[in-house]
């Protein structure tokens, strides 16, 4: 089986130039890799989950892959958890019921062959919502059934494990969930745990486990936000797996710019509009 993780594309309804690189994605991704699985990773649109409009023709331009597409959703997509959220944009039941109106389930389970994808929605760690308890028990649920001798791949948008050192005042990983998520994981034979939100690309292996950031199509971390290390370049996630072993590899995909945020009008705009609006 052989899946593409894609992330961070940040399309909106007005364009540029971030669905134009999602169009030169999408060329590459069908014409060259041809891959079995699509697995998007989380901010999917640009800025604000309430922006309709923005969900609905990102939900068009996916339909251009020939592969199957499923997605997990991320902090602009449904907000975030936590007291002070980026913008005051908090994740709230009504956020994530427009989010799966169009998407689907926020979480989910993909079984192929010998294989079990699992895709989850990191913005219910910590936000005390009655959703929260329901994935902590799908996932408990989960574990129990699925037998040892099947490989898991798990995709989300926030990374498991802590992302810095030092806190930056806004949420980089999953933060306190941490512990009892990977408990609920350990119970399977865990291979490979896929994340998005941090903009670059970077892979390690933990007590076995392959631990990959997905880069962005959208743009790079801007300058004071780099993270130390990883490779700050646009582009996609290959995983071959085969014979019960998971291989994750970056892509980079032609005619890509590496711009940052100050470069893309679109999202500067969107943000610039945070301030005339009332937030949530």
């Amino acid at each position: 089986m052989k899946i593409i993780q894609i992330s961070d594309t940040h399309l909106s309804a007005r364009g540029g130039r971030t669905q134009q690189n999602f169009e030169r994605v999408v060329d590459y991704v069908n014409h060259q890799v041809r891959p079995d699985l699509i697995v998007h990773s989380g901010d999917i649109v640009i800025i604000h989950p309430d922006e309709a409009d923005d969900r609905a023709h990102a939900h068009e331009l996916m339909q251009r892959f020939a592969a199957p597409v499923l997605v997990v959703p991320g902090n602009h997509d449904v907000g975030e958890p936590g007291s002070a959220p980026w913008k005051g944009i908090g994740v709230t039941d009504e956020r994530i019921a427009a989010f799966e109106e169009v998407w689907g389930p926020d979480h989910w389970r993909h079984d192929v062959d010998d294989w079990t994808v699992l895709g989850l929605n990191s913005e219910l760690f910590g936000s005390g919502l009655d959703r929260e308890t329901a994935q902590w028990a799908w996932i408990e649920d989960v574990a129990a059934d699925v037998p040892d001798s099947q490989r898991v791949i798990v995709f989300l948008h926030k990374p498991i494990w802590s992302a810095l050192d030092e806190p930056v005042g806004h949420a980089v990983d999953i933060g306190e969930s941490r512990t009892r998520l990977l408990t609920a994981l350990g119970k399977m034979s865990l291979a490979a745990v896929g994340s998005g939100h941090l903009h670059c690309y970077r892979q390690t292996v933990r007590d076995g486990v392959r631990e990959v950031w997905a880069p962005s199509t959208g743009f790079v971390a801007g300058e004071g936000e780099s993270l130390p290390g990883p490779l700050h370049q646009l582009g996609i996630v290959e995983y071959d797996c085969t014979g019960g072993a998971v291989r994750a590899s970056y892509r980079s995909v032609p005619d890509l710019e590496d711009v940052t945020i100050a470069a893309v009008p679109e999202v500067t705009a969107a943000i610039d509009a945070l301030g005339h609006s009332t937030v949530g």
